[in-house]
């Protein structure tokens, strides 16, 4: 492969990194760099994600032997990256800790006058399916972590500090929801629903502003019936 075609592979999401620069400059700086890091370290196992399918689309009518085995190389050179950062090889761990910094962002975005690029920047990384999210908001990261200060927050009764404030409490409520079934799985999806609704809110959005997903969920799934919250 080109040098150059490598170096288009590793590409860090920008939502990540948007998220991290703003938690920096609102004084979240140890939050901000292990942010920095996982988008890092997901763009690096990302790298030989892609590589694989670039080897794939390139060999496999020509050389599907050479193909498995570049499977094998690239699916093991991924997962020895996670391992070296502590993560499992699949789960949930990463996205889980990115969920941590959207929820001290927009806790942060709670204490004060205007925390809109704080909470436009933390509903930037919920990912696009709020199922997904419920599954990655109720997961584990590398360290202890709890949502238990979401009960505590006090900040101004600005509309955008309020709504930042209630989009924290429903990312904690979502991750105390157990993992049984369905009923649960859902039950949290429409909390994160919740979340990025008022997170959208706190950045004097539209509500659920650009996600086509929680919108389509919030009026299919949940009649478009939404539990504010304290």
């Amino acid at each position: 492969m080109k040098y150059t075609t490598i170096l288009r592979l590793f590409a860090p999401a920008q939502e990540e990194l948007v998220l991290a620069d703003a938690m920096r400059t609102a004084g979240l700086t140890t939050a901000a760099d292990s942010l920095t890091r996982i988008a890092l370290v997901l763009a690096e196992r990302g790298m030989w994600v892609g590589a694989y399918a670039h080897i794939e689309n390139e060999f496999i009518d020509t050389d599907p032997t050479k193909v498995k085995k570049a499977r094998a190389v690239c699916l093991e050179a991924g997962n020895a990256v996670m391992r070296r950062e502590g993560f499992l090889e699949a789960g949930f761990e990463p996205g889980a800790e990115i969920y941590h910094a959207a929820f001290l962002a927009l806790s942060r975005a709670g204490a004060v006058p205007d925390g809109r690029c704080l909470a436009r920047a933390a509903v930037g990384v919920f990912d696009s399916d709020p199922l997904m999210c419920s599954d990655v908001i109720r997961s584990e990261g590398r360290s202890p972590f709890t949502y238990e200060s979401a009960d505590k927050l006090i900040g101004p009764d600005t509309p955008a500090a309020v709504a930042a404030r209630k989009a924290a409490r429903a990312m904690a409520a979502a991750s105390r929801v157990q993992e049984h079934g369905d009923e649960e799985w859902y039950e949290a999806a429409e909390l994160m629903v919740g979340a990025a609704w008022h997170g959208s809110v706190a950045a004097e959005l539209p509500p659920l502003h650009g996600l086509t997903e929680f919108q389509d969920f919030f009026e299919t799934v949940m009649e478009r019936v939404l539990d504010v919250g304290p």
